[in-house]
């Protein structure tokens, strides 16, 4: 593509286009070949069966992470007004620092699409959540969510079966 496309950061008041764009009308197939591929498969013991069945039903009811996290994909990208624009969140949405959103160009986050999720701590954008129950406790506390120890247990072992 050799760096021909259109380019605009409000901050620092740039805005470049080119002509051809031969980048932009690239994204959206890119943005569907990223979310195409297979995430690994977590290494066998790895889990609770059991709980991690108890925490998906939790995902997808009570702790109402599906509402983000949406399967498939486990995000919610592609569910903005326009499937080929990804949708992304103001960083006080999902409580996380504005300093690393501010970094990019749209002030912005993504929702993290959690299949494989697993296998790479510490999370969030920041890494201020060193592990899977750090960032449970994260959005039970944000979202009022009073989940139980065990509930959260179980949300865990749900994620780290994806």
């Amino acid at each position: 593509m050799g760096g021909q496309g259109n380019f605009s950061d409000p901050r620092i008041g740039l805005t470049i286009t080119q002509k051809p764009d031969r980048v932009t009308p690239k994204l959206p197939a890119l943005l569907d070949y990223q979310l195409s591929l297979s995430a690994p498969v977590p290494p066998a013991g790895s889990f609770q069966a059991a709980a991690a069945r108890r925490g998906e039903r939790l995902f997808h009811g009570k702790a109402g992470c599906a509402t983000c996290h949406m399967p498939p994909t486990y995000t919610d990208v592609r569910s903005g007004p326009d499937p080929a624009v990804p949708l992304l969140h103001d960083p006080g949405e999902v409580g996380t620092e504005p300093f690393y959103a501010a970094r990019s160009a749209t002030g912005q986050y993504r929702t993290s699409p959690l299949r494989g999720i697993w296998q790479h701590p510490p999370y969030f954008h920041d890494g201020s959540a060193a592990n899977l129950l750090a960032v449970v406790n994260h959005y039970d506390q944000l979202f009022g969510l009073n989940l139980s120890a065990q509930q959260k247990a179980d949300l865990v072992e749900f994620l780290k079966s994806l």
